[in-house]
């Protein structure tokens, strides 16, 4: 399939000229993304997460890259001591060991490229700084700032959340919105261009979507449909386009106007998001992949566990079940049966407590490491093996049942988008924001949920996030987590407690608890003043909470967020779509006719306040703004519903539960 957008022909992208508007590219063919799609698989252990707070949380120390190349053996000792009371037993001293290897390989990256990457594994962030494009950034933006104000309304999920250039304002409306579906395209300089209205898109999906008769939006249930309702088939962003230099330079060009940005009225900020989107480019690099398997192999794969000193009393057998079987077991027998077990166990729990760590399974993050064999890398020689990507597929136990070879993890091919893409350059949708904190309004709430960026048909394959700004407020963070799943013949669950610690899980009583939802929590990474985050829209991320440093100042945090569309597609953009915004058109067409020269200025006022609708109203903008984000709203909602549940615990046990008309 080709995809063209360049407007010397006719339209070839999703959605128009008989491209499905749900067509998707192979996996093998684009990057990956997590619109129900990637998951992370096996399930990392609960000491690999720990590892990658613990590398995180040092390279937010000062001078960290010193102290890890130039060992400071007393600073070191101190994180390694902060390190243990934070994440407890989990950071054994071969964990530390190949923690201070992986960071000596992150110091180095840092001091070459000035990227790093952070809670990698088959995703990653990616953290680049550069606080003096931030200072010209924070300029031009108190600039921006008066002249948006009718346009920077709320957002619907926090009131102190304004969108100075807001990309859900003059959408692509299928079906509504002119287009330049048969060539052409729209000079970046702005005309008061006319253009058609295609069919709507729907007639031209492989797949029709169920639609609800009452809300008019797609029908979805769990995994199987929520796909469905990922794409729509009423709205998508328009992003601009952006070419790469020709000499050879790192340096980009914006061709195409930023939706909401004007380009004659603020052409110095323009060349700053081209500064900006330059500096994004080597991170996308450094977080996409394609296919199922992520760029990162785990650090410690294991599919159960060995105890030590694991004698059990000869009447063990009789007994074994998990406490969550203890309703069942009893209620299977007479009461006789039950009070011989009893009798037989009683003896047993009079005796002296047995040494820690004779003990099966940990209940504690205080108590000792040792009493699992498997959830330590061998030495720190290991850090090396892994970095050259040996260590895939190397399981420390096997498989329970063996019916599926452990998957291959690395997919180490390496990206270069100005390489792959240097004739087609990228489509980048813009957002600028801005989140205002008072007195009275002292805390922003974060976003209420994780979410993974964008509609399927906008392609989103990587995210960016540049604070710009921030003043008399908290730390901002962006917390991460993935979805990954648990299949229960590939591990060992004669004991679940012993499993569900490993696999940093709560403990779970499928009798009485809600089901675990198929989603692992990583950590966060803080978003200060010129620090630039990128991640893959395979991971799910979400906000933090902060609030006003003092409570009797006003406060503000400034951001700009670059979502990079999938390059190996090609969708509408504001190449391709005319101004909708009725300022810009009355403004070219003002200039076009010459009004002013011709007429008076009361007259030329009167002729513009009269066709306010023309292309399209701001209070009809808003309203489609609205819907926009409601719809929006939904696929999060989905996204996150269809993760599913992971099941852990004996499937033999859960099984017969179900046949005695019990269900987990």
């Amino acid at each position: 399939m080709q995809f063209s957008n360049t407007g010397q022909g006719p339209l070839q992208v999703p959605g128009f000229n008989g491209i499905p508007l749900d067509y998707q590219l192979p996996r093998e063919d684009r990057f990956a993304h997590g619109f129900v799609e990637f998951r992370h698989t096996p399930r990392l252990t609960a000491r690999e997460v720990a590892m990658l707070r613990v590398m995180e949380a040092v390279t937010e120390e000062a001078r960290w890259d010193e102290a890890v190349l130039q060992p400071d053996e007393s600073r070191l000792a101190q994180w390694h001591e902060n390190a243990q009371k934070t994440e407890g037993f989990l950071i054994s001293p071969a964990a530390w060991d190949w923690c201070i290897a992986e960071l000596r390989d992150k110091a180095m990256a840092w001091r070459t490229s000035g990227r790093m990457l952070l809670l990698n594994t088959s995703s990653a962030v990616c953290v680049a700084e550069d606080v003096t494009l931030a200072s010209s950034f924070q300029r031009l933006i108190a600039r921006l700032a008066p002249g948006q104000t009718s346009r920077a309304k709320p957002s619907p999920e926090s009131p102190d959340y304004l969108h100075l250039v807001d990309p859900f304002l003059y959408p692509l409306v299928y079906g509504q919105t002119w287009l330049l579906v048969s060539g052409g395209h729209v000079p970046v300089t702005i005309s008061c261009q006319e253009a058609p209205v295609p069919a709507h898109p729907v007639d031209q999906m492989r797949r029709r979507l169920r639609i609800n008769p009452r809300t008019g939006h797609p029908n979805w249930s769990r995994r199987s449909g929520a796909v469905e309702s990922c794409w729509s088939n009423h709205f998508q962003r328009l992003p601009c386009e952006v070419k790469f230099s020709s000499d050879g330079t790192k340096d980009v060009c914006i061709t195409s106007y930023i939706n909401n940005l004007h380009p004659q009225h603020h052409r110095d900020l323009y060349a700053l998001l081209e500064k900006l989107i330059a500096q994004a480019i080597p991170t996308w690099n450094d977080v996409l992949f394609k296919g199922t398997h992520g760029r990162t192999p785990p650090r410690i794969l294991t599919y159960g566990f060995e105890t030590h000193n694991g004698e059990y009393p000869p009447w063990f057998d009789r007994v074994k079940t998990p406490n969550t079987m203890y309703r069942h077991y009893k209620v299977a027998h007479t009461e006789e049966q039950w009070q011989e077990v009893c009798d037989l166990v009683r003896p047993y729990l009079a005796l002296p407590e047995p040494p820690v760590w004779k003990q099966a399974y940990p209940r504690r993050p205080d108590e000792p490491e040792d009493w699992l064999a498997v959830m330590t890398p061998d030495n720190p020689t290991d850090a090396k093996v892994w970095k050259a990507g040996k260590y895939t597929g190397r399981a420390i136990i096997p498989q329970a049942r063996g019916r599926f070879p452990d998957p291959e993890h690395h997919g180490s091919a390496s990206i270069n988008l100005a390489e792959q893409f240097q004739e087609d350059g990228l489509q980048v949708v813009v957002q600028v924001s801005r989140i205002d904190l008072t007195p009275d309004n002292p805390t922003y709430a974060g976003e209420s949920m994780f979410r993974v960026e964008g509609l399927l048909n906008e392609h989103v394959a990587a995210n960016t996030v540049y604070c710009v700004d921030e003043e008399n407020v908290t730390e901002a963070q962006f917390t991460f987590q993935h979805e990954d799943k648990i299949h229960s013949h590939e591990y060992d669950h004669s004991n679940s407690h012993v499993m569900s610690s490993i696999l940093d899980l709560p403990d779970w009583d499928y009798l009485e608890d809600p089901l675990l939802p198929a989603v692992h929590t990583l950590g966060s990474v803080p978003a200060r003043r010129g620090r630039l985050l990128s991640w893959p829209n395979t991971l799910r991320s979400k906000a933090d909470s902060f609030t006003l440093q003092d409570p009797r100042r006003a406060g503000h945090r400034t951001l700009i967020k670059l979502w990079l569309v999938d390059p190996h597609y090609r969708i509408c953009s504001t190449r391709n779509v005319p101004p909708q915004q009725h300022d810009w058109w009355a403004e070219a067409a003002r200039k076009a006719a010459g009004l002013d020269a011709r007429l008076p200025a009361e007259l030329v006022l009167l002729i513009i306040d009269q066709t306010e609708s023309w292309p399209m109203s701001m209070a009809d903008a808003l309203d489609l703004r609205e819907e926009f984000r409601q719809e929006q709203a939904r696929t999060y909602q989905a996204v996150h519903d269809a993760a599913g549940h992971h099941v852990v615990g004996d499937l033999d046990a859960i099984r017969d539960f179900i046949a005695h008309g019990e269900s987990p």
